[in-house]
């Protein structure tokens, strides 16, 4: 047999294969970010006849991460991609071969800490959609380890919830019969040796699946092992709890790799943990030094801003002696009395309920707040001009929702520099007996620690005139 079909000889061809760097690029751009330009030569193409294949090739993929292509033709013929509202890495297919020829990553416009902060305060509320498409080449060591362990905890804590007992069959050696007794073993073995009373016996018995448990033993120790170079920020250690929670779960017991060979069964919970073990042991689903490239995936970072948010005014509402009003609690529908119609229903993200008075919260990932503080209403263009204005719509149509005396309905944007620190703009609407202000309001994107979050609770005590309690 040759050297390279023994066990030792495929891991070492293994490791051989993860140290070749890719040849082929990483283009890098954050969300909402400036636009990054794609030549030709970057995928492999040539002549001026590759943009369209591109495209076509690559529609799925750039619509995951919200990416919006423009061909240009300044200095040459190009594709100008603009990121937008996801994050994430995908893989760039050639025009001719569509096969992958380079990697596309979107990262946070805040550093990964913040995104780690806010993630960990959620406890995840927003994970990212992994898998789907062919590796993206230099990813892996460019996304923290953390945001794709995450998904894979989150799929064995679901199956080892809702995990369903089989009958496995056992080897026991006993002093009474139970099962299939092995004669003659007994008379072979445990005669000659004296042990007249010991039996060995073999039954059938009600357990969870052994391979399946050592699977996740050697998952949670490699997930364990990952994360141990993350132990400062505060998501890793969230995550290096649960797993610890997970494994006494687990319990004590052999722990062997995923093998690639075995065949998926079971129910949907079942597949979705063998499915993530699988990213995990074929060096899929981390980053790390370990290879270059990584898993696909995306994450709608307007959406994480939205739980940030809702889990600051939670924060904020027992503070202020306010109750806080979850998110889908209040929805009013609207009713329309003709065929054609357009949206259904109003929705706040969330909100705070006192005596009469309701406090309503819409999260905003956008930059308005900031660009008005520096160029003013004039100074703004066209298209974020309009933006704006249906933002303000949609607030003031929120107000409407509760017939109480005083109303605040809030735009609440992320604070884009340190400068930007209680940052408000307020606007007063008076109609009859009511009361409504219309305030932008800024909160950071993640605490650095305890102390800036005290200030941003006071900022917004000051801001809506709340007393602590």
């Amino acid at each position: 047999m040759t050297r390279g079909r023994t066990k030792r000889g495929r891991e070492r061809a293994s490791r051989a294969l993860l140290e070749v760097p890719s040849s082929r690029p990483l283009l890098r751009a954050v969300d909402h970010g400036p636009a990054i330009r794609l030549e030709g030569k970057s995928i492999g193409a040539v002549g001026d006849r590759w943009i369209e294949p591109f495209l076509d090739a690559n529609r799925a993929h750039l619509k995951r991460l919200d990416i919006r292509a423009d061909i240009e033709v300044r200095d040459g013929l190009g594709v100008r991609l603009t990121p937008g509202a996801r994050i994430g890495a995908v893989p760039l297919l050639s025009p001719s071969t569509r096969r992958v020829a380079a990697g596309l990553l979107v990262s946070p416009r805040f550093q990964w800490s913040s995104l780690g902060a806010v993630l960990g305060a959620t406890g995840f509320a927003t994970e990212p959609t992994v898998g789907g498409t062919p590796l993206v080449p230099g990813s892996a060591r460019e996304v923290p380890a953390w945001l794709l362990a995450a998904p894979v905890i989150r799929r064995l804590e679901a199956f080892l919830q809702r995990r369903k007992r089989g009958f496995y069959e056992r080897e026991e050696e006993r002093l009474s019969p139970r099962g299939q007794v092995r004669w003659s073993r007994w008379a072979t073995r445990h005669v000659p040796s004296g042990r007249w009373t010991s039996l060995p016996c073999r039954f059938s018995e009600p357990d969870d699946d052994p391979e399946l448990l050592a699977s996740i033993r050697w998952t949670l120790q490699r997930l364990d092992d990952e994360l141990a170079s993350y132990q400062e920020a505060a998501v890793a250690r969230a995550l290096l709890g649960r797993i610890a929670d997970l494994r006494f779960r687990v319990g004590e017991g052999p722990a062997r790799r995923p093998s690639g060979d075995a065949r998926p069964h079971g129910d949907g919970w079942t597949l979705e943990a063998m499915q993530a073990m699988g990213w995990v042991a074929e060096h899929r689903g981390l980053g790390g030094s370990r290879i270059l490239d990584g898993m696909s995936w995306d994450l709608p970072i307007d959406e994480v801003w939205e739980a940030w948010v809702e889990a600051f005014v939670a924060e904020l509402a027992p503070r202020c002696g306010l109750r806080v009003i979850p998110r889908g609690d209040t929805t009013r529908r609207l009713n329309w009395s003709t065929r054609t119609s357009s949206m259904r229903f109003l929705l706040p993200d969330t909100g705070l309920r006192g005596a009469n008075r309701v406090i309503w919260v819409d999260a905003k990932y956008k930059a308005h707040l900031q660009l008005l503080a520096r160029k003013g209403w004039a100074g703004l263009d066209e298209l974020t001009r309009d933006a704006h204005r249906a933002d303000l719509h949609q607030a003031l149509a929120y107000a409407a929702l509760e017939d109480v005396e005083h109303v605040d309905s809030l735009l609440v944007y992320p604070e884009l520099s340190p400068d930007d620190t209680g940052r408000a703009a307020i606007a007063t609407v008076a109609s009859g007996r009511r009361r409504v202000r219309l305030m932008l309001v800024g909160l950071p994107f993640g605490f650095t620690g305890a102390r800036q979050r005290e200030q941003a609770l006071e900022a917004w005590r000051g801001v809506l005139g709340l007393s602590a309690v």
